[in-house]
C-alpha cells in the first residue's frame, strides 16, 4: 500500500508540474478541466460517474496564480476528498444547483470573471456553454485542449510503467482467448471470454472491445453478433482495458484452421509495413513522418487500404496526441507512448489488424508488446 501511495504522489507531482509549465506559457489566466481524463490528470482522482452521467460535471479550476479548485457533485465529494491532492474542493447539490453556477462563483472569487480563460470547449455541452457565457459575460473563453494535450503528451516513468503493465495483461488475455477458439463459436462468446479473461487478469473495466470474425472483420468496430466462426475464418481484435484510468489498446489477428495462401501473403505484407513503421518511430521524427512511412508501405506492397493514420498517443484516453497523421507535425520526444497500428479492411469480406505499444526513448524506441508475437499469422 505504501508503494502504491508513493507512486500516486509521484504521478500527481509530475502532472502538476506539467500543467503549470504549459499554463505559464499560455495566454490564459486560468484553465478549466472538464473531461474525465483531464479532470483525473489535474486532480489525481477518477470520478467514474463523469463518464456515465454527462451532466454530473467534475471540473478543476487551475489559475495561473493561486491554488486549484476541484468542483464535484456532492454525491462524489467524500470520495474526492479522500483521493485528491487538491484541498479546495467545492460540491454542488445535483438537480438543485447547476455545476456551472458553482464554476462561475469560483471564478468570481478568484477574480477571474473578466479574464481570458482556457476551457475544454470540445467537451462542454451547448446548454452548459450558454449558461456559462450568460453568467460571466465579461470573461473570454477559448479552447484549453492544447494546454492539456501539451501537458499529457509526455508521460512520467510511473505512467509508462502502468501503460506497459496494462499492455502485457491485455496481450495475455487475448492470446488465452484465441488459443481456445473453435469452429462454431459465436462472436458473442468470444467477446464474453475475452472480457472475462481481461478482468480476471487485472483490468478494472473493459471500455471497448471489438472481436469480429469472418466477413465482419472487414468492418472497423462492429459489435459482437451471433455469427458462428467457420474453418478458415479470420478473427481480429481492437480492444483494451482500463487500469487505474490508463487504457490499453491492442490488436491481433488469427485464423481458425489452416490459413489460405492469400491470407498468409497479405499478412506478411502487413508485418513488413508494421516493422517499417515501428522502425521510423524515433525521437526528433515528426509524427507525420510515421504516417508517411506507413502509407508508402501500403502503396509499395499494393495493400488495398488507405489509412487515415498510423496510430496515436495512448494514456488516460484511447486516442490522444500525438496522432500519427499527415497534419500532426509535432516531433516525437522521449516519454511519448504510442499505439502504432497497421491494418487492412475490405467491408463485408475480410480484415486484419496489428497494433503495438511503443515508448519513445532517448536513443530510439521500446516496444512493450511482445507477449503475443505478430510476426506470423496465428492459426488454431
Amino acid at each position: 500500500m505504501a508503494a502504491e501511495l508513493d507512486s500516486d504522489r509521484a504521478r500527481a507531482t509530475y502532472a502538476r508540474q506539467r500543467i503549470e509549465v504549459a499554463l505559464e506559457g499560455s495566454p490564459f489566466e486560468a484553465i478549466v478541466a472538464i473531461s474525465p481524463e483531464n479532470t483525473r490528470y489535474a486532480s489525481g482522482v477518477w470520478v467514474a460517474t463523469q463518464q456515465t452521467l454527462r451532466d454530473r460535471l467534475a471540473l478543476v479550476v487551475w489559475p495561473k496564480s493561486g491554488q486549484p479548485t476541484l468542483i464535484v457533485c456532492n454525491i462524489e465529494e467524500g470520495y474526492c476528498r479522500s483521493q485528491s491532492w487538491i484541498s479546495d474542493i467545492r460540491a454542488y447539490a445535483e438537480h438543485l444547483q447547476s455545476p456551472i453556477a458553482l464554476l462561475a462563483q469560483v471564478l468570481r472569487e478568484k477574480r477571474l470573471d473578466r479574464s481570458r480563460i482556457g476551457m475544454e470547449t470540445g467537451y462542454l455541452s451547448a446548454r452548459f456553454w450558454n449558461e456559462l457565457i450568460q453568467m460571466l459575460p465579461n470573461a473570454v473563453f477559448e479552447p484549453a485542449e492544447p494546454i492539456f494535450d501539451q501537458a499529457r503528451m509526455i508521460k512520467s516513468p510511473e505512467e509508462i510503467r502502468r501503460l506497459a503493465e496494462g499492455s502485457l495483461v491485455t496481450e495475455q488475455a487475448l492470446l488465452a482467448t484465441y488459443l481456445c477458439t473453435r469452429p462454431g463459436e459465436t462472436e458473442r462468446s468470444l467477446a464474453q471470454r475475452l472480457t472475462a479473461n481481461l478482468l480476471l487478469m487485472g483490468a478494472d473495466s473493459v471500455p471497448f472491445l471489438h472481436i469480429p470474425a469472418g466477413p465482419n472483420t472487414g468492418f472497423p468496430h462492429p459489435p459482437a453478433t451471433d455469427y458462428q466462426v467457420k474453418e478458415g475464418d479470420l478473427v481480429k481484435t481492437d480492444f483494451g482495458g482500463s487500469f487505474d484510468g490508463y487504457v490499453s489498446d491492442r490488436a491481433r489477428t488469427m485464423v481458425v484452421g489452416k490459413p489460405s495462401p492469400e491470407q498468409v501473403s497479405l499478412y506478411a505484407c502487413l508485418v513488413e509495413i508494421h516493422n517499417e513503421t515501428l522502425q521510423a518511430a524515433n525521437p526528433g521524427v515528426p509524427a507525420s513522418e510515421i504516417f508517411r512511412v506507413a502509407r508508402a508501405g501500403y502503396r509499395r506492397l499494393k495493400v488495398p487500404f488507405d489509412p487515415p493514420h498510423a496510430g496515436h498517443g495512448l494514456g488516460l484516453s484511447v486516442h490522444e496526441p500525438p496522432m500519427l497523421s499527415p497534419a500532426f507535425l509535432t516531433e516525437l520526444v522521449p516519454g511519448m507512448v504510442l499505439a502504432i497500428e497497421t491494418r487492412v479492411r475490405i467491408p463485408g469480406e475480410y480484415g486484419m489488424h496489428i497494433e503495438d505499444l511503443v515508448e519513445i526513448t532517448a536513443d530510439g524506441h521500446r516496444v512493450h508488446t511482445r507477449n503475443f508475437p505478430y510476426e506470423s499469422l496465428l492459426a488454431v
